[in-house]
């Protein structure tokens, strides 16, 4: 087996990276955009192109050419374009700055790195320590989510490539909050909720990267070990007497559905936990609408669909569903939304019954779109972009 370098425009489904691929963050950094043995799609292929990776290397049947050979010409690859039309953008209003965000996320990687020695040991007072922090940091974010029952929050400035597991559960917390106090839990429960949700995937720790971040289907014994993580992660904090019951049992059966299919257990509806209830459903819309090395993220729309869709098989709780979605804001105004008709939209309105489908102000235009209106059903939301995501040749007025 060989491996070549070729352009990003040379790029096919089908192909297989022999090579990590880094992307560059607004902030300058390298952030891994997808792992050696990767199968290109379609979807990851276009994030390539318009993060502007130049060229990738990938595995090839036969040897790389050699300088003097003939250069067998490209065939035209379609590029993605767009109007090129200064804008007046505003960003979405922050939810939780940069500061906090750090903070947060330090506190979760700190206190699982506590937990990731090979002989099984950890050092206590360190652990006490990144748990003093982390609980911390959940005040923190419990005060920026207020008591304004009123209010909705959102979670696409929490969003990046790298670090999956950290921002996961920092994602995972502020939801987990937000519906509790929807559900009407007092400020030391949405605490200790908040809590629960910050450590729920603790136990990923000790899973092989391999076989988190795997693209084709587990085999059974990989998805035996997926399936140990919260009894794993409950009986770490248990051996090492952080926590309670309460904690212990909310990470063990996060994974539990009201029909009897999850695990570790089986436990029905009336036996699970309330916090692993509403841990679950904030846990798996945050996973399907996160980009993963092995797969492109949902849009928090179809995300909807499919979580009302698994209420009605049984998989969720219908009242911590309501209250979930009650107070997510899918589309917040400012989100810049792909069209399937090619153009893009600034949301301005996304309240009621237009949550799914928000107004739109076209690009470039003074041109407003419902999209929850009748006359516009046949124009759908294809992709939630970044502006750093914005191709080549956009203009910020």
């Amino acid at each position: 087996m060989y491996t070549k370098i070729i352009r990003i425009e040379e790029a096919e489904p089908g192909m297989t990276l022999a090579a990590s691929v880094y992307i560059i963050t607004t902030t300058g950094t390298n952030m891994l955009a997808a792992r050696p043995g990767t199968v290109l799609d379609a979807n990851l292929i276009k994030m390539l192109t318009v993060r502007k990776v130049a060229s990738i290397e990938i595995t090839s049947d036969t040897p790389p050419v050699e300088k003097d050979e003939p250069v067998i010409p490209r065939k035209p690859v379609p590029q993605i374009t767009y109007e090129q039309t200064p804008e007046h953008y505003v960003p979405i209003n922050i939810l939780v700055d940069d500061k906090l965000k750090k903070e947060a996320i330090d506190s979760v990687r700190q206190l699982f790195t506590c937990f990731t020695n090979p002989d099984g040991t950890i050092n206590k007072t360190t652990a006490y320590q990144c748990v003093n922090n982390l609980e911390g940091a959940v005040t923190s974010l419990l005060d920026v989510i207020g008591d304004d029952s009123g209010g909705l929050v959102h979670i696409n400035d929490l969003k990046q490539f790298d670090e999956y597991t950290y921002h996961h559960s920092l994602s995972v917390s502020m939801l987990a909050m937000t519906t509790g106090r929807e559900l009407g839990l007092d400020g030391d429960t949405l605490f200790r909720l908040g809590r629960c949700a910050m450590m729920h995937d603790i136990g990923k720790q000790l899973i092989p990267i391999d076989i988190i971040n795997k693209k084709g289907v587990l085999t059974d014994a990989e998805f035996a070990i997926i399936k140990d993580h919260p009894v794993t992660g409950a009986n770490t904090l248990k051996k090492a007497a952080i926590g309670d019951v309460e904690l212990w049992n909310g990470i063990m059966f996060h994974h539990e559905r009201p029909d009897g299919s999850g695990y570790p257990k089986g436990l029905k509806s009336k036996n699970i936990p309330l916090f692993s209830k509403i841990i679950a459903v904030a846990d798996v819309y945050d996973a399907i609408t996160s980009y993963r090395s092995y797969r492109m993220p949902m849009l928090p729309s179809e995300a909807f669909e499919v979580i009302t869709r698994d209420v009605k098989k049984g998989l969720f709780d219908l009242s911590v569903v309501k209250a979930f979605f009650s107070k997510l804001e899918l589309y917040p105004v400012n989100t810049i939304l792909e069209l399937s008709d090619t153009r893009l939209g600034i949301v301005v309105e996304s309240e009621g019954a237009s949550r799914l489908r928000p107004t739109i102000r076209i690009w470039g235009s003074t041109e407003h779109v419902n999209l929850a209106a009748a006359n516009n059903a046949h124009i759908n939301i294809v992709g939630v972009m970044n502006p750093a995501d914005l191709p080549a040749g956009y203009e910020f007025a």
